[in-house]
């Protein structure tokens, strides 16, 4: 496989200079690195790719080479070349110029911060007080509850209100973005594969170690062709090719762990040379998105190669429930593999546990420096002696000898004899039928269709990779790449691209090397499958259609009489309109397909009751499926209705017996209304099976869900396309929460909004630091809620997370005394004994409960009774109390401790409280609502805010957040995937709006004036502005723009050098000194040319170039992509003066007088121009200011003044500008000042306060 990791700017190289290319070892001061590394065996660093060739870099790689490459961004060979330079008679200065490539990186300062160091004070003075550590939980929040109060105290000069303090915690920490210097990629061959390399003969491991370095350099070569590019233009919007990558190479033999682990470390810079000579950086998006598929090529030239020249096979080998299999080779020994892997999780513990203490003693998270010492004393306590530094034949020695001990005498030969016997299979494989291309193709599309219903050409790459090397296995005579790239090249033809043309196709001038656009993400087409588009169409079509059973009104209305006159008499409340509408929406509308959308807490099974009984009063039967088995059972019980899963329902009725499909359970006909519940998570071949049983048999079907929760993991956006294609009615009122401003803020968080987060972190909701130390409180407050005889939940973002939570758990309750510490070994490698939670994590419904009415299901929480002596567990269900014996094998399989879960796992589940890990990197807005909506009484999120080395030294990729900002991107995050048609509605739109047309527009502006133009206008400028100022324009990414704009004034007669100083001297020139970019201020300050062509544009769009230009190719390019904005423009001011949207209400009316009318249209274009630029859609004219300088807000609060007639006051819906990161002591302004929050009252209203004790 290959794994990405991002390397930072300054020190980010330490780790390839210490940790890799040192072979995991600190070096000794003053030694020197290539002596060190080769005199341990390992290979040095070397030099590759067309970029370090063009810098004249080759062989091995220096200690000083990182450093000034990935350290300083210069040349490697920087110090050569500075003093060869100065040489030559340029000054020090100059040549060090010469000697950067590009920019230089901006690296912010570091070390322990300002509130590191008052919180590692105060823990200090509490352990010399209290001879101890405080306490994790109330006594540490309560040390920083009290240095926040006290520095807020201090700074306002009165004592902080609860709220300002809680806000100040939460905004605390952040630190500057790291630059990024380059991308280490770690190319690692299975397990299998390593060691069958250690242990082969000396001739074999030679050809596997060939066929390793063969696929790496194979990969590197497409990596290089096809992410080497570079961004150019003002915010990057056009792409340009390069003459290649700078990379160097670190192989290692063995993991830090000491086991055999031969891999690769090729650290790409982020320096490139565009084709135009100029240095600059990498565009990382391409490497991100095809990272994938240069992993399963990796993979695919390992097999292939290995089987050409060894004749080894290769087998899908399980990784665990929900994860891909990986190949490996047949014959090694799995077991053995793992054996040798166990070393890494040792040392993974003991540093966990230094970094806790440090953490305990000191409060903050350890230095980097720290971190090191840290990582290094981990190693050596979990070394063996023999373990150190060693060279290969070392290495093989030992692990022959483990092997030995581990398989017995004799075992590893017939271990490797196994694994080489394969190599006859070419010859067998002869025998087969040729391969058809066009089977594979479709087998790859195939492929990509069950996971995903839109997909770029790198999921297909990837898909085709696997496939190859699948293939290969018996079709030897197959020319591996080749195949490969007439496969992929036949699946993108069989693929219907959903990314619109550009409306105003680029001349040649703008086009990379393959003809491409350079305003077009290289790679980045979106595309799907017609068979997708067709059965979404198929469903819309559906939804629209009448059919199937439906409830008369007068039976339904005299059925809701019921419902409500038996909630009453239970004593809880009457449907409210909102649960209602859709019990009668579901009963009586007769669709086909009906849908209904309720976010979490909104009382959907109360509204499923009533239409249940409706449709049972009438003559029906409601049969309900749901995605998983648990989820079925709830329903079930909770509207008394059969339910079952909808594969269940589904593998019925296409394999199953006459008397199953007859059976009550299973039974559909024209008087069965299918419900699916979770509908959110159903996926789209899922809806069109069901759809496919409704139809033949009459019946119809009702969506329940939210497609604001999580989504389905396979192919989804379904619910959302119906929703939004034929609408919905929508549970509005949540009844879930003792706290109902919750209610209000979990509703506010589900639509992305950022003041939903002020209810959590005023209310102590909020909790940040490392995620090793977060786990820990997780678990702490969770024990606090146990004993306060609360049903607590922790949920975590990965599996390896719950087993950590779930095995600390255990372990306390072993020394409680209420569990057994014996008991079988489960899937997670937890143990489980008499008095343990488990949860079941695979559907037996032969293993039967509750007098055989409840079968075994994935998700199903169970008490351990017994344990048997053959591993088997005897067990009590939490839910219905029903008792059963898990066979030992299930238990070994499928059995984990259930103690928590993660997220994704959770949704559906109620408890009184949860305390949820909430990483920024990958946790997703969907993922945070539904963790913030499971608890009754409260729900707390652990912010990971920080990170540390990882346990092989790499450093970690995020950069120090705060609290806040943490979950400000999370919610930024959306996960769920858009429907096909979705995307194909939006790609066209995107294409033709303001927000793409503009920039390429004025980036091609800029290139028709040519080099010499832009040279010519620099020279004006530092000739009439100072030096500093002068630098700051021309290495502005506007200066292009604003060089274009000066040279149409001159064209047209203008004194440049007096424009520039009326610009720079009728202002305050303080202000304009201060400014973000001068070039764009300059730029709005000159404005356009006398006698400008007269295309209706908005003043902050440059004006076309007319005639002018030296390539008249780009020239008659961009005059026809004015006119493009010109339409665009007119045609969505023609559209919203005839549909008049909510932000038009404050705006009137067009005036009757003609001129006025037309200026009033002239107005409102400006400020429809801004929107569509910008992307504004919320319901004021022109949403809030934006953080900087903006030439096109300015033009539209002009427009819209005028359009109010109220020139002198300021629009109603401007908002205070965002405030910049500012120092811990002059940030007391932005924490106490009151956010804007939407009230209660704007969610839910007062009936709903009043029932929510009472209603289900």
């Amino acid at each position: 496989m290959m794994t990405v990791h991002v390397l930072h700017a300054g020190d980010g190289y330490t780790y390839l200079t210490r940790q890799v290319a040192s072979h995991d070892q600190t070096r000794k001061r003053g030694e020197d690195l290539t002596d060190y590394y080769t005199a341990e065996g390992n290979p040095a660093g070397v030099w590759f790719g067309k970029g370090a060739a063009a810098l004249g870099m080759s062989g091995e790689v220096s200690e000083e080479q990182m450093k000034a490459l990935f350290g300083e961004g210069l040349r490697p060979d920087a110090d050569e070349f500075i003093k060869a330079k100065i040489a030559e008679g340029m000054s020090a200065k100059e040549a060090h110029a010469a000697a950067r490539l590009g920019r230089r990186f901006m690296v912010p300062q570091t070390g322990t911060d300002e509130w590191a160091k008052m919180v590692g004070a105060a823990y200090r003075e509490f352990r010399t007080a209290h001879g101890r550590v405080p306490e994790p939980g109330v006594e540490r929040d309560l040390i920083r509850w009290d240095l926040a109060t006290s520095h807020l105290q201090e700074q306002l000069g009165r004592a902080p209100k609860d709220a300002e303090v809680s806000r100040f915690l939460a905004t605390i920490g952040k630190q500057d973005r790291q630059p990024v210097a380059g991308y280490d990629l770690v190319f690692t061959p299975s397990k299998s594969f390593s060691v069958l390399w250690i242990l082969a003969d000396k001739e074999r491991s030679q050809q596997l170690h060939e066929i390793h370095n063969d696929a790496v350099r194979m990969t590197l070569n497409w990596i290089e062709q096809e992410a080497g590019k570079t961004r150019v233009g003002a915010g990057g919007v056009a792409q340009m090719d390069t003459h290649g990558l700078t990379v160097t190479m670190f192989e290692h033999f063995d993991s830090r762990s000491g086991d055999p682990n031969l891999h690769t470390h090729a650290a790409v810079s982020t320096k490139v040379q565009g084709v135009d000579g100029k240095w600059r950086s990498l565009d990382g998006r391409i490497l991100h998105n095809l990272g994938v598929a240069a992993s399963e090529r990796y993979n695919m030239l390992v097999q292939v190669l290995s089987m050409q020249r060894l004749g080894l096979a290769w087998t899908d080998t399980s990784r665990g429930r929900d994860k891909r299999p990986v190949p490996e080779i047949a014959g090694v020994d799995q077991n053995l593999c793992r054996a040798r892997s166990s070393r890494r999780v040792a040392i993974e513990d003991e540093y966990a546990k230094l970094v806790k203490e440090y953490v305990t003693t000191h409060g903050h998270t350890p230095p980097r420096k720290a971190q090191q010492a840290m990582l290094e004393k981990a190693n050596l306590a979990t070394r063996e002696a023999k373990d150190q530094l060693r060279s290969l034949d070392e290495i093989r020695e030992t692990e022959a000898q483990f092997a030995e001990q581990y398989l017995g005498v004799g075992g590893t030969q017939a271990m490797l004899d196994d694994a080489f016997s394969a190599a006859d299979i070419g010859e067998r494989a002869r025998l087969l039928e040729p391969m058809d291309l066009d089977q594979v193709a479709e087998y790859v599309l195939r492929s990509v269709e069950s996971s995903r219903t839109t997909w770029r050409i790198d999921h297909l790459e990837a898909e085709a990779n696997r496939a190859v090397a699948a293939y290969f296995t018996t079709h030897p005579e197959l020319d591996p790449l080749a195949f490969r790239d007439a496969l992929l090249q036949r699946a993108v033809d069989l693929s219907v691209r959903l990314t619109a043309d550009d409306p105003n196709p680029v001349p040649a001038a703008l086009q990379l090397a393959n003809g491409s656009s350079i305003y077009r993400l290289y790679r980045g087409e979106t595309y799907t499958s017609q068979r997708i588009l067709d059965t979404e169409e198929r469903l819309v079509q559906a939804a629209q259609t009448t059919a199937g059973f439906r409830v008369p009104e007068d039976v339904f209305d005299a059925t809701l009489a019921e419902v409500n006159a038996a909630q009453i008499a239970a004593g809880k409340y009457a449907l409210d309109p909102t649960q209602a509408a859709l019990a009668r929406h579901f009963a009586t509308n007769g669709g086909l397909i009906d849908i209904g959308i309720g976010p979490a807490g909104t009382g959907k099974t109360t509204s499923m009751r009533a239409f249940a009984r409706a449709v049972e009063a009438a003559g029906g039967r409601v049969l309900a499926v749901a995605p998983s088995a648990a989820a079925s059972t709830v329903l079930a019980e909770e509207i008394d209705v059969e339910a079952d899963t909808a594969d269940k329902l589904i593998q019925i009725h296409t394999t199953g017996t006459p008397e199953q499909r007859a059976s009550d359970r299973y039974r559909i006909d024209a008087n069965t209304v299918l419900l699916i519940d979770e509908a959110g998570m159903a996926s789209l071949p899922m809806y069109a099976k069901l759809l496919d049983l409704a139809e033949a048999h009459g019946a119809s079907i009702k969506a329940l869900g939210d497609y604001q929760q999580l989504a389905a993991v396979e192919a989804g956006g379904t619910l959302r396309l119906l929703d939004k294609t034929v609408g919905a009615v929508a549970l509005e009122h949540v009844y879930r929460f003792v706290d109902q401003d919750e209610a209000a803020a979990t509703l506010r968080l589900r639509d992305g909004k950022e003041s939903a987060l002020d209810f959590y972190v005023t209310r102590g909701r909020t909790h940040g630091g490392l995620r090793m130390t977060l786990l820990e409180d997780i678990y702490d407050a969770f024990l606090r809620d146990e004993a306060e005889g609360k049903e607590a939940l922790m949920l975590a973002a990965t599996n390896e997370e719950v087993v950590a939570l779930s095995a600390r758990a255990r372990i306390d309750k072993i020394a409680a005394g209420t569990v057994s510490a014996e008991g079988p070994t489960l899937h997670d490698g937890n143990r489980a004994g008499v008095g343990d939670r488990i949860v079941t994590r695979d559907n037996n419904r032969r293993l039967r409960a509750n007098q055989g009415k409840d079968f075994v299901a994935n998700g199903d929480l169970w008490h351990v009774l017994e344990v048997g002596d053959d591993g088997s567990l005897k067990v009590k269900s939490i839910r219905h109390d029903g008792v059963v014996t898990l066979p030992a094998w299930y238990v070994a399989e499928h059995v984990e401790l259930g103690y928590a879960t993660t997220v994704n796992r959770s949704q559906g589940m109620t408890v009184d409280t949860t305390h949820t890990m909430i990483d920024p990197d990958g946790t997703a807005r969907e993922q945070l609502y539904v963790a913030a909506t499971r608890g009754r009484q409260g729900n707390h999120l652990y912010v990971i805010t920080d990170d540390t080395l990882a346990a092989d030294g790499h450093s970690p990729d995020r950069d120090k957040d705060s609290i806040l900002h943490g979950l400000e991107r999370v919610l930024a995050r959306e996960q769920a995937e858009l429907s096909a048609t979705e995307t194909l509605e939006q790609e066209q739109e995107a294409a033709n709006s303001l927000q793409r047309l503009v920039p390429v527009y004025e980036d091609a502006n800029v290139r028709v004036l040519g080099e010499i133009t832009k040279m010519k206008m620099e020279i004006i400028v530092r000739s009439v502005l100072d030096r500093d100022a002068a630098s700051r324009i021309t290495d502005d990414p506007a200066w292009a723009t604003l060089a274009e704009r000066l040279a149409a004034h001159e064209a047209r007669g203008s004194d440049v050098r007096a424009l520039l100083r009326d610009a720079t001297a009728t202002r305050e020139i303080d202000g304009f000194n201060e400014a973000r970019s001068l070039a764009k201020v300059l730029h709005y300050r000159v404005g356009d040319p006398a006698g400008a062509p007269t295309i209706e544009l908005p003043s902050w769009i440059t004006p076309p170039p007319g005639s002018v230009g030296h390539d008249p190719t780009v020239r008659d390019w961009v005059n026809e992509q004015a006119d493009l904005i010109a339409n665009r423009i007119h045609t969505l001011t023609e559209r919203v003066e005839a549909a008049r949207p909510v932000w038009m209400e404050s705006l009137g009316y067009a005036p009757e007088d003609s001129a006025q009318r037309a200026l009033w249209r002239r107005n409102l274009a400006r400020i429809v121009a801004y929107r569509d630029f910008h992307h504004i859609t919320v319901d004021t004219p022109i949403g809030p200011p934006p953080a900087h300088d903006d030439p096109a807000y300015a033009d539209a609060v002009a427009a819209l003044r005028a359009l109010r007639g109220t020139a002198a006051t300021a629009p109603s819906d401007a908002a205070p500008t965002p405030p910049t990161a500012t120092p811990l002591s002059d940030r007391v302004g932005e924490i106490t000042a009151e956010p804007s929050r939407q009230t209660l009252a704007d969610v839910v209203d007062e009936n709903t306060r009043e029932r929510r004790e009472r209603q289900i």
